[in-house]
């Protein structure tokens, strides 16, 4: 059982809007220009039961990462992984919010993305990415698909 978000963090103040809440240090913040990595669907699974499952990110280096997506009540807590919040526009264009390390107890990250941005609806998901498992290469992987700040 998830544990509710005043447990989580009983002297944080819920974010207003779209920005990005006080960030924890597994937390990459993004930026607010919307300048973000590109993405696409994948083009191999086109008209598939399957294409709205995947979620294909680039990076500023130009390196493609594939994600799987997921509902934000049903995003899987693997230990070591991306996590990516995304918010689909009006055009099913997803935006990324926030870039997350799972680390090795991912149940309490994704509870946080939850309460962070569970207000935002259906048209949020979870893009989560399982790149090699050293710190060095989620760090790396992370940081690819940040935009810095100002």
């Amino acid at each position: 059982m998830w544990a509710s978000c005043e447990t989580l963090a009983p002297t944080v103040e819920r974010p207003r809007g779209l920005s990005e809440p006080p960030s924890p240090p597994w937390v990459v913040p993004s930026s607010d220009a919307g300048d973000y990595p590109g993405g696409a669907a994948l083009a191999g699974l086109a008209d598939s039961p399957f294409s709205s499952r995947f979620w294909s990110w680039t990076g500023r280096s130009g390196r493609r990462y594939v994600f799987s997506v997921y509902s934000p009540s049903t995003c899987p807590a693997f230990c070591h992984a991306v996590l990516l919040v995304a918010l689909r526009d009006g055009l099913r264009r997803p935006t990324i919010l926030s870039v997350r390390d799972t680390g090795a107890f991912p149940e309490p990250v994704i509870a946080r993305a939850q309460c962070d941005y569970g207000s935002l609806g259906s048209s949020l998901e979870f893009h989560v990415h399982l790149p090699p498992s050293s710190d060095e290469g989620r760090a790396a992987t992370m940081a690819d698909l940040t935009i810095a700040g100002p």
